[in-house]
This record gives C-alpha cells, sequence and structure tokens, in this order.
C-alpha cells in the first residue's frame, strides 16, 4: 500500500509541478533548480521528526504539558506541535536553502513560487510513504495530498514578494514575510486539529464524536477544494509573477493580487 501511495502522489502532484514548471515565461528553470528542491522537500521530513523531537524534549525540560486541556484546544495544540509548527518550519528552512543556493539565478517571484511547490512535493512524497502502511484507508489522503505543495506554494510566494518589494523599496515586506510563517502554519494546524489531532473524535460522547465526525468532513471538503482553487491562482497570475523580476522592479502596486 504504501508503495502505491507514493506512485500516486507522484503521479498527481508531479504532474501539477511539470506544468508549473514549463509555464515559466520566457523560458523555464534550469533542471537543477527544478529537482533540487523536491530532494530537499523529501530530507525536510526527517527534519521536520528532529524537530518535533527537540520541541518535545524542551517542553519536557520545562514540565510543559497539555494532557489537561478541553478536548478541542488540546487538539489545536498538538496539531501545532505536531505538524504545523515542525513540518512548516521544516519546509521553511529548505526554501530559505534552497533561494540561497541559487540567489544568483532566481529571476522572478515565480521561480519563488517554483521552489515552494517542489519542497511541498518532495514532502508529500516521503510523508504519503509513510502513511501508505496504514493501509486502505490512507487512500482518502489522496483528496488533499496537495496541501504542502500548496503550502509550499503559498510561503514561498510571499517570500518572494517580499524580496520583489524589497527591491523595488515600495515597503510591505516584513508583512509578506510574516505571513509566508503564520499561513501555513495557521492553516496545517487548523487543518490537522479537524483530523489527525482531533480529540473529539475519541470522545466518549456520542454528540461529541458527531461533532467531531463533522468538523473532520467540513476541514477535509474545504482543503480538497482550495488545492484547486490556490494552484488555479498561481496558474492564472503566472505570467504577473514570471514579470516581477528582480533586475527591474516594479511598484508593488503592480503585483497580482
Amino acid at each position: 500500500m504504501a508503495i502505491i501511495q507514493f506512485v500516486l502522489t507522484l503521479f498527481l502532484l508531479g504532474t501539477v509541478y511539470v506544468r508549473m514548471v514549463r509555464r515559466e515565461t520566457p523560458e523555464p528553470v534550469s533542471r537543477a533548480q527544478a529537482v533540487l528542491p523536491v530532494v530537499f522537500g523529501i530530507i525536510a521530513v526527517p527534519v521536520s521528526f528532529l524537530l518535533l523531537a527537540l520541541v518535545g524534549g524542551l517542553l519536557n525540560l520545562a514540565g510543559i504539558s497539555f494532557t489537561g486541556l478541553p478536548a478541542v484546544p488540546r487538539s489545536v495544540v498538538g496539531a501545532f506541535f505536531l505538524a504545523g509548527f515542525t513540518e512548516e518550519t521544516a519546509k521553511l528552512l529548505f526554501i530559505l536553502l534552497t533561494v540561497f543556493l541559487f540567489r544568483r539565478k532566481i529571476r522572478n517571484v515565480y521561480e519563488y513560487i517554483l521552489i515552494g511547490a517542489a519542497v511541498g512535493f518532495g514532502f508529500a512524497l516521503l510523508e504519503e510513504f509513510f502513511y501508505g502502511a496504514d493501509g486502505i484507508l490512507a487512500l482518502f489522503r489522496l483528496f488533499t495530498v496537495g496541501a504542502h505543495m500548496i503550502f509550499g506554494m503559498i510561503m514561498a510566494g510571499h517570500l518572494g514578494a517580499a524580496a520583489w518589494k524589497k527591491a523595488a523599496g515600495t515597503g510591505g515586506a516584513t508583512l509578506d514575510s510574516v505571513l509566508a510563517v503564520v499561513l501555513p502554519m495557521t492553516i496545517h494546524t487548523l487543518f490537522d486539529a479537524s483530523n489527525a489531532t482531533n480529540r473529539l473524535l475519541n470522545s466518549d460522547d456520542d454528540v461529541e464524536q458527531l461533532i467531531g465526525m463533522l468538523i473532520a468532513l467540513a476541514a477535509t471538503v474545504i482543503l480538497f477544494a482550495a488545492q484547486f482553487i490556490i494552484i488555479r491562482r498561481f496558474k492564472k497570475n503566472a505570467e504577473k509573477y514570471c514579470g516581477m523580476t528582480f533586475d527591474r522592479a516594479q511598484p508593488a502596486g503592480h503585483a497580482p493580487s
């Protein structure tokens, strides 16, 4: 099952990513610039485990425990430390590393978005391989398989916008830098709190279980739709992002919304 999950993820996200690379104008990025961040995304998975172990160790040393919290806040806190913070931080580190390595070759904001998509793609590949071992239920993860990719695109897109605004001297770079971190972490945390760490699903109360199921279903449907909306949005604005170059930065008012 793990192999099936891996192959399906590779086909679905790989198709989207290759089309994104080819969409860049006037010419796509080099093969190295397209492939290396995917590899970094794969490496980001074990790095996120290390971050989780580090955070857990620090919380234990500080004597901090969240086991006494009510179901909902405990779900949110658990989702934040298990995924929202650790996984998005790991991806952020490798997005920044890719930007640093290709700093002399990155021509526009769209290439930042490609880096974010690639790191998210690589992260999803290894993660889906791990979760594929859980059996047939893992196939339901295919409905949200593009989540890491769109989180990476949002993160890198704002980082690129911040770099572009800074180069143009138009202001607003700080806000984009903050959004690059806050948005993916928040969305990821809220989704996992509704599913993977949803304490209501394990409640002994039938009403709470029903509420938990409805929350999980709603969150899955929303994220499923969001994948298409966000990818389509970036596709629609691809030419504008390609035009936001660092050698001739334009006023921020011309940036795509």
